[in-house]
């Protein structure tokens, strides 16, 4: 008088289940170009691919089918993408070999909440990015080492922008009044400073390639 678990085993070819090739054009959703402009990292389906501009061949740098990677960034010299991938559990920045060569290294630890695309110094050294926190940050591609560069109370910061001599960070810094100020940050001390009065909605900001301006709208 005792129940008896009984296994039922259906046999089935599970064609749901099988590895396939697919056009995965119409899921892209990142995309950036090398600075040779010979090549474009896309992703698409949570994978990374290179594709060429006009001749070579479609590189999968990923093939991670049980993460999603997005955001890729093309290191200055050309020889990293930098991305985002949930492979620990969270989204951490990963860098990778943009020749298919060099396997990927997550840089950064801890993540616990959404970050948003990353961006290379130009001396692609280092990455900053911000996420849900409204906080903006910067890392050393070495070290992973993490700096906080601010936070605002007002909103998310998603507009900034690397000096040329990777020194400086401008970025729009979201206030009480529903407008955006223009913020020097320093590297080399951590300060931070508004160039912007916080009277006028300012944004968008964008140092020019010799460094004497920085411009915004």
């Amino acid at each position: 008088e005792k129940p008896q678990k009984i296994d039922v085993l259906v046999p089935d070819d599970k064609p749901g289940a099988r590895a396939e090739f697919r056009n995965v054009a119409k899921w892209i959703s990142g995309a950036d170009l090398s600075p040779s402009g010979k090549r474009a990292v896309l992703e698409a389906r949570g994978e990374l691919f290179t594709v060429p501009a006009e001749k070579g061949d479609v590189r999968n740098l990923t093939n991670t089918p049980g993460a999603r990677e997005r955001d890729p960034a093309w290191s200055p010299d050309g020889k990293w993408i930098a991305f985002l991938s949930d492979a620990s559990g969270e989204y951490e920045l990963h860098v990778i070999g943009s020749d298919g060569k060099t396997p990927d290294r997550q840089v950064t630890k801890g993540g616990g909440t959404f970050r948003y695309a990353p961006r290379w110094s130009p001396d692609s050294k280092r990455l900053a990015f911000s996420d849900k926190t409204r906080t903006l940050w910067w890392c050393g591609v070495e070290s992973g080492k993490l700096t906080r560069v601010d936070k605002s109370e007002y909103g998310e910061i998603h507009e900034f922008d690397w000096s040329g001599d990777s020194k400086w960070l401008a970025y729009a810094k979201p206030s009480a009044n529903n407008f955006s100020r223009i913020v020097l940050y320093s590297t080399a001390d951590g300060r931070a400073a508004p160039v912007s009065a916080g009277m006028t909605d300012d944004f968008g900001p964008s140092f020019d390639p010799d460094g004497r301006c920085l411009y915004f709208i």
